[in-house]
């Protein structure tokens, strides 16, 4: 069984750790409050509730109780071509994600925000034929997260806030010879956060939200390719980290109509530099350690707004980039390849009575993303090619 053992720890290492490293980029647009400049300036921004996931601070600098309610959805593509001559493969995923977010005052000192929204998650199905379907067939990751936090006005120019994540993970993946049961986990952790007027037209905002672990278990079975006849059991187990991640957001007031703004991310993601399998067929648990090697990734935003004319409507774009957690091809995953990417976005705000509705476009390319497996059992030689479309609205009242 000693192949089987080996096929299950390598498909734990697909279907848990890698998707995470991805799945925050994915559905990060679902905690973005600027959506149509790509989350540019999210830790400054205060025109409408969903900048206190960022930088719960921002809650201070709310002129007024907000409540927004935004959906996005988002079509995921990945396709996956040979060198060796292997079958390819091609998974498109649509996703649906649905966030509330809402920030009150108790004085002119003291703020308090809720946010409700995911941090990450993703889903691809490459089916049963193509080369890499022993390691990995399908897997979905889906998060969801109650962010309570407090603000503190410290005087007109500054204010500080702390917040605590209560994440809820559910997890499920398979191969050609594995079917893992669906796993569920929670996780607690915190963010900070703190906003400065600078000037009357520059604002800045710093925020830290902590690494999250969650541990999945659950039970396996083997099973043979065609008649899917189970010939073994046993149990899994094994951690998922999300990243810490610090912000830097800024924001400057070129004009009354036009603000530009920018981000810089710094992600954790050095931190794992392993993942540690536990497996358990009835003869003692044993340990397999999967090497990573991330490296830490660094996120750059940059956008803007510039209200249309004397209109209600204002228009958004925004440009970010990010590197990739990975250097060595040879530890690049079927489950969610990573690699370097470009996002462009577009979006329009439209300003009523007492309420705005916000629209936005937004397209991630990932580019090529090689992957040169070594050893018996990992042996995919080819290139990932993907992409996201993301549409998404939210609506302030």
């Amino acid at each position: 069984m000693s192949f089987h053992k080996s096929s299950l720890a390598l498909a734990l290492s697909f279907a848990l750790p890698s998707v995470a490293s991805a799945s925050g980029i994915f559905l990060s647009e679902a905690g973005s409050a600027n959506l149509g400049t790509g989350g540019a300036g999210d830790g400054v921004y205060t025109k409408n509730a969903v900048a206190i996931w960022t930088n719960p601070a921002t809650a201070s600098f709310m002129e007024e109780e907000r409540h927004t309610i935004s959906a996005t959805v988002l079509n995921l593509n990945m396709g996956y071509e040979d060198n060796n001559g292997g079958v390819g493969a091609e998974s498109n995923k649509t996703m649906p994600v649905a966030s509330y977010f809402s920030n009150h005052h108790i004085n002119d000192k003291w703020s308090w925000g809720l946010a409700l929204s995911s941090r990450g998650g993703a889903a691809l199905d490459y089916g049963y034929e193509w080369a890499g379907a022993g390691q990995l067939t399908d897997v979905a990751l889906v998060t969801y997260q109650l962010n309570p936090s407090v603000s503190y006005r410290i005087d007109e120019r500054a204010a500080i806030a702390f917040g605590l994540q209560l994440d809820y993970a559910l997890i499920n993946a398979n191969t050609s010879a594995i079917e893992l049961d669906t796993s569920d986990s929670f996780a607690a952790g915190f963010n900070v956060g703190m906003m400065f007027d600078v000037t009357e037209s520059v604002n800045l905002g710093i925020s830290y939200r902590s690494q999250l672990e969650h541990n999945f278990d659950g039970d396996t079975r083997l099973i043979l390719d065609e008649d899917k006849m189970v010939i073994g059991t046993g149990k899994y187990g094994a951690p998922l980290i999300t990243p810490a991640i610090l912000d830097i957001s800024a924001s400057y007031k070129v004009s009354a109509k036009t603000t530009v703004f920018t981000s810089v991310q710094w992600h954790d993601w050095s931190k794992w530099d392993k993942t540690i399998v536990e497996l358990d067929y009835g003869r003692g648990e044993r340990n397999y350690p999967i090497n990573r090697e991330f490296e830490d990734v660094w996120h750059f935003g940059f956008g803007g707004e510039h209200q249309l004319g004397n209109s209600s409507w204002t228009l958004k774009a925004g440009y970010s980039y990010e590197t990739s957690p990975l250097d060595d091809k040879a530890n690049q995953s079927p489950d969610l390849p990573v690699g370097e990417q470009h996002r462009y976005s577009i979006g329009l705000s439209k300003q009523f009575q007492d309420s705005t509705l916000d629209l936005y476009y937004e397209y991630a390319d990932f580019g090529e993303m090689e992957i040169a497996q070594e050893g018996r059992f990992k042996d995919l030689n080819g290139t990932f090619i993907g992409q996201v479309h993301f549409v998404g609205a939210s609506y302030t009242f």
